[in-house]
């Protein structure tokens, strides 16, 4: 029973690391090149993987607080993108009051949304009673 929880936990961590080390970028895997990094975790089980969580991901210290990773001095994030992502165009919205309004999180959020809502359900009311 215990044999076969540890074997699958080990597999399970081995596909992990092996998806980790595709789907990351070459430019920036650290040490050794894609190609290896694969083989290692895929060849060596287990062990493979703590290295290439070890010395081959590459460094998450530099992440910005979105999870993604942070604009680096020298690297320029092309035309209009900053940090964030796509900057949006055209003037902000505003609500009419002195600065710009923030955006709706969710459909029942939107004032909008719901005043449309409420004059369907009254028009179907209207309509059915």
């Amino acid at each position: 029973m215990w044999f076969g929880l540890v074997t699958l936990a080990l597999f399970a961590f081995t596909f992990y690391c092996l998806l980790d080390v595709v789907l990351t970028d070459e430019r920036e895997i650290r040490n050794l090149p894609k190609v290896v990094w694969a083989l290692l975790v895929a060849l060596v089980i287990g062990l493979g993987g703590l290295l290439w969580l070890y010395a081959g991901r590459p460094s998450r210290s530099g992440a910005s607080p979105g999870g993604g990773p942070a604009a680096s001095p020298g690297r320029d994030p092309g035309p209009g993108r900053g940090p964030r992502g796509p900057r949006p165009s055209g003037p902000a919205p505003t609500d009419g009051a002195s600065g710009p309004r923030s955006a709706p999180r969710g459909p029942d959020d939107d004032p909008e949304f719901l005043r449309r809502l409420d004059e369907r359900l009254r028009r179907r009311d209207d309509r059915d009673g």
